[in-house]
């Protein structure tokens, strides 16, 4: 199944999706690439918890295949 963005140039993945991270790191992303996710990603997935989703898109700038999160979903 090919991974498809859901907005533009943007994919959407859950917290549980990317493996439930708890503090920055790289992230492997099969299909797309690698996730640099950082430290305001992971308090954001500590605070939030099971509700957490994130919006990525390829960063050009940081080389080939490299993905950085652009939006985190807020719940309601």
């Amino acid at each position: 199944m090919a991974i498809e963005p859901v907005v533009g140039d943007k994919y959407f993945f859950t917290w549980a999706e990317l493996g439930k991270p708890t503090v920055q790191g790289s992230i492997k992303l099969p299909g797309l690439g690698t996730l640099i996710f950082d430290d305001a990603d992971a308090h954001y997935a500590n605070t939030v918890g099971d509700k957490a989703a994130f919006f990525i898109r390829k960063s050009s700038v940081m080389g080939n295949d490299v993905y950085v999160v652009v939006s985190r979903q807020q719940p309601a």
